[in-house]
Order: C-alpha cells, then sequence, then structure tokens
C-alpha cells in the first residue's frame, strides 16, 4: 500500500445509461459453460413482479418468463428497493444471446466451452508486470530484528553483508516483495496448474515464483522475509529502474516459522509438479523444502516475524501452525499438524490448504475439517458471497469460494453456490455490473489500479484485479488519502456497509496484490477444467 497525492479518474461504461430507468441487469460478462447455473440478478426502484423477460438469439426468443416475485433489499448486500432472480440455466446450446428486461438495458449473453482460459491467460499478464526491475537486489543489505521480535523493528546487521534476492514480483502498488505472500502465490498457480495443466503459462509464472524462494534461505541462520521496507512509501511515483532506493534495499531475515513453512510448502509443492517436467529444478527445490521445513523445528526459531511501520504492520501473520501443516503435507509428513477448520481465507489463513492436502491424500479426520470450514462459507445472500465488506473482500471471498468447491469436489458434486456466485460476481454480476478484473475483451471493466508502473506508462492494467468492495466505515476512516467526487455514478449502488469505486488512487479498493491474483487464477483453473 502507497499513500500519494490523490488525482481521480473514473471508469466510462455504457452500464450507466441503464439507471435513467431504475432497472439494471447484472450478470457475467465473461458467459457460461453449457452444463452449469446460469441466473442474473435484476435490481430496480420499483416493483416489476410479473413482467416478461426474453432471452434472444438473432431476434428470435428461445427462453422466455416472468420476473418472479422479488425480495426487499437489504441495504447490506444491495441497495435498490427491489431485486430478482432469472434463472435460464435450461439454456445448454452454446451462443451469443441477448437478456431483455422490461425497462433495462439489454445484456449480452454468452454461452461456449471455455470462457474463462482468456481472462486466466491476462490474469497472468498482469503477475508478469510485477515482476521486479530492482536489479540492485542482487546485493540486499542483510537487516535483523532489534529487540523483541513483536515490535516490528529492525536494524542492519553486524558485520555488514549482502544476500542475492533480485527475482520475485512486487506485492502490489509498491514495490516491496513479501516472501509469505510470493509462497502464497507460488502454491496457488501451482494448484491452478494441477487442476487444469492446459492454461497456458501458469509454470513459467510459478517456476519464476519457486527460483526466487530458492534465495530466501542462503544459509541455515539466515532467511528472509522481506525486501524493501517502509520507506518505499516515502519516495512518490516512480518506476521501478527509476527509483532512489535502488541498491539500498534491506533483507529482513528472520527465522520465521510462518514464512518458513509457507516456504517450503510452495517448494515442495513445485518438486512434485516438476518432477516429471524439469527433474533438476524438482530435486533443487524438494532439497531446499527440506532443509528450510527442518530448521523451522529447531528450538531458536520464532513464531513470526514482521515489519512495524507508522501507518501499518506489514503482513502479521501471528500464526505458523497452519503454514507448517501445509509444509509438512506436502513433505509428505501427513501426521505432523492437524489445523483447526478456520473461519477465513487468506495471506494469513492457510488452514484450509493444509486440511484440504492432507484430504487428499487420505486423512478423514482432516477431510472433515476442511468441510466444517467450507459449511461456515455459504452464506445467504443475493449474491451468495461467503462472508462480510472488509479490506480485500474480493480476495478473501475468491479464496473462501475456491475451498468451498474443493471441499465439494471431495464429495463427488460440483454445486457450489459460493464458488459460482462469487466468479459470477468477479465477471461483473455484482451491484455495479462491473466486470472487477480489467480487460477489454470485457463490455464494461475496471479501468484502474493503483500502481505506479501503470499510472506512470499509462498503459492499461490488462489482467489486474481489484480488491473488490470494502467496508464503508473503514473506507471513511482512508478517505483522508484519495479523493471520492460527489455524484459519483457508482454511489447509487452503494449500500450501508459496502462501497465501491473505480479510483485510481484508491488502494483499499484498486489495489491488486499478488495473492488476490493467485486467489483468482486457482478460481479460473476450476472453472475451466475438463471434468
Amino acid at each position: 500500500m502507497n499513500i500519494f497525492s490523490p488525482i481521480f479518474t473514473i471508469a466510462i461504461a455504457g452500464f450507466f445509461l441503464s439507471a435513467q430507468a431504475g432497472v439494471w441487469i447484472r450478470i457475467n460478462q465473461a458467459g457460461y459453460t453449457p452444463e452449469r447455473n446460469k441466473t442474473a440478478i435484476i435490481l430496480s426502484d420499483t416493483d416489476i413482479a410479473g413482467k416478461i423477460w426474453n432471452l434472444k438469439k438473432n431476434d428470435v426468443t428461445v427462453l422466455s418468463g416472468k420476473i418472479p416475485a422479488g425480495k426487499p433489499g437489504d441495504n447490506i448486500f444491495v441497495a435498490q428497493a427491489f431485486t430478482y432472480t432469472i434463472d435460464f440455466s435450461k439454456l445448454k446450446e452454446k451462443g451469443d444471446y441477448t437478456l431483455e428486461v422490461s425497462g433495462a438495458q439489454t445484456q449480452q449473453v454468452l454461452v461456449k466451452d471455455d470462457p474463462y482460459s482468456l481472462f486466466a491467460t491476462q490474469a497472468l499478464m498482469h503477475l508478469r508486470a510485477m515482476r521486479s526491475r530492482h536489479s540492485g537486489d542482487s546485493a540486499a543489505i542483510v537487516y535483523k530484528v532489534k529487540g523483541d521480535w513483536k515490535q516490528g523493528t529492525w536494524q542492519e546487521g553486524v558485520p555488514h553483508r549482502t544476500i542475492d534476492m533480485q527475482g520475485g514480483h512486487y506485492d502490489a502498488g509498491d514495490y516491496i516483495k513479501f516472501t509469505l505472500n510470493e509462497a502464497y502465490l507460488a502454491w496457488h498457480l501451482l494448484n491452478a496448474y494441477i487442476e487444469n495443466p492446459s492454461l497456458p503459462g501458469i509454470l513459467d509464472e510459478a517456476k519464476y515464483s519457486l527460483d526466487y524462494l530458492l534465495k530466501t534461505f542462503p544459509d541455515e541462520n539466515t532467511f528472509v522475509i522481506q525486501v524493501g521496507d517502509g520507506k518505499d512509501h516515502e519516495q512518490g511515483w516512480r518506476l521501478p529502474e527509476n527509483d532512489a532506493l535502488k541498491g539500498k534495499r534491506p533483507a529482513l531475515c528472520a527465522l520465521s516459522r510462518t514464512h518458513m513453512g509457507s516456504t517450503a510448502a510452495a517448494l515442495a509443492l513445485g518438486a512434485n509438479v516438476f518432477k516429471n517436467i524439469d527433474a533438476k529444478a524438482s530435486a533443487k527445490y524438494r532439497e531446499k523444502a527440506k532443509a528450510i521445513y527442518d530448521r523451522a523445528g529447531q528450538s531458536d526459531t520464532q513464531a513470526s516475524a514482521f515489519e512495524h511501520n507508522a501507518t501499518n504492520d506489514f503482513y502479521y501473520d501471528q500464526t505458523d501452525e497452519d503454514n507448517m501443516a501445509l509444509a509438512a503435507a506436502e513433505l509428505g509428513e501427513i501426521k505432523a499438524y492437524a489445523p483447526p477448520a478456520a473461519s477465513e481465507v487468506s495471506w494469513s489463513e492457510w488452514n484450509a490448504f493444509a486440511n484440504y492436502r492432507l484430504a487428499v491424500q487420505g486423512d478423514e479426520a482432516a477431510k472433515n475439517r476442511l468441510l466444517l470450514e467450507a459449511k461456515r462459507y455459504e452464506w445467504e445472500n443475493i449474491w451468495d458471497l461467503p462472508g462480510e465488506y472488509m479490506w480485500g473482500s474480493l480476495h478473501r471471498w475468491i479464496g473462501k469460494a475456491n475451498v468451498h468447491l474443493r471441499a465439494q469436489r471431495l464429495q463427488g458434486k460440483d454445486l457450489s453456490l459460493p464458488f459460482w456466485g462469487v466468479l459470477d460476481y468477479v465477471f461483473g454480476r455484482n451491484n455495479w455490473g462491473i466486470a472487477m478484473l480489467a480487460s477489454n475483451d470485457l463490455p464494461y471493466s475496471i479501468r484502474n489500479v493503483y500502481n505506479g508502473i501503470y499510472r506512470l506508462t499509462k498503459v492499461f492494467p490488462t489482467g489486474a484485479l481489484s480488491e473488490g468492495p470494502g467496508d464503508r466505515a473503514t473506507h471513511l476512516e482512508m478517505r483522508k488519502y484519495f479523493a471520492i467526487p460527489k455524484n459519483n455514478s457508482f454511489e447509487k449502488f452503494n449500500t450501508e456497509v459496502g462501497v465501491f469505486y473505480d479510483n485510481a488512487d484508491d488502494f483499499m479498493i484498486q489495489e491488486s496484490t499478488i495473492g488476490g491474483q493467485g486467489d483468482l487464477l486457482l478460481m479460473l483453473a476450476l472453472a475451466s477444467r475438463q471434468r
């Protein structure tokens, strides 16, 4: 997260035109596979129950019906007075259709075999844009914890020493590299490949990430949890190659089990995936994974580590059991840990990942813990969202949705309302009717992300994922850092609890993260795999 002077930009999208009518169609703009459930949500200021809807192909009606009885708006997940669900799952024939609803702008409906692989490719394009361009990280300066690690303060190590930490991905809109998030990304990329090996480019990006993770453990008493620090946020907008900090960036080093477990898990899975693809790389990944895991088990390590900053704490994950459990599972030590069912999925909660891997290996207790956690993500709301609004809502929802579908598939089922609901939400079936993935191949997608590279190069942020709507209370606290114009076209669809703006200065909503990209790529792989 960076904080700079606000310059507001807004998406100009045709879907706002329907606002004059007071009726809005919300649909997955990417499309639907023939066999899956297909629904559109209608928002309206007035009761339109009983009106006719038509689904047409080449101006010929192929499906129609009456708008069913609606639900009153709850002003939590929807702002309009009435909401309706149109179910057209009977439509199985592939093609390009038009959905018409009285008083609303028509919407295109696509049915095809693979609506989502294109957007996986685009999500990878964003990750390539986030590859580190700090050549000076080849001699990053070793920093050690100063005092109690729970204070989050650091100082240069004595004697002065540098290590090669070139490579990796920038975490978000800034240029800091976090080992925890890099491992999260790598693990998700590898799982995306496992779920759908046909997606192009996944392994290339996974290998780039894994090769960086190999560098985090240069010797038995040094482990790198972060490259770059809070000074990054004091530099203003600049391109990486023009960074005044280039060649001066610290490598924060601590024997943190949270970070070591995460890294060992990603490398161990990498070893398994690359075993029959690149045996030499596979052997390196396994050797390093085992060395990191074994070192993390020694008594002189600590649970976690982080940098405390005046504005916030950078990714302070206080628990290590979930990370170490996943590492053990990926290394085949299935009885080493038994992480409890959690209530979140994020960079700090890896419980479901570990329990899923253990369940796949035949651990029935782990399977039951996974099913229990997945059950917690079955919320009842118009969008089938599996949680409340927060900072980074969409990334959390995607993570939960992925967990829920994988848990369902372990039971031989494919119907997961949270999964398909969140997938549709990403592609425009949401309050604002806007796809949360930046793409010129979607009719109405976000146009802005909080990111210095895109801002300065003026390149469209293809494949970048929004963090999604945020909770209004936190957003109000943050608005001193960015401007929100009055009479904004998005405002009509904001609720008392959740808000969204396509604002390039809004780091709470529009800062794309590599963790979120990993979540999305796994979701797209799960949605597009051949079953």
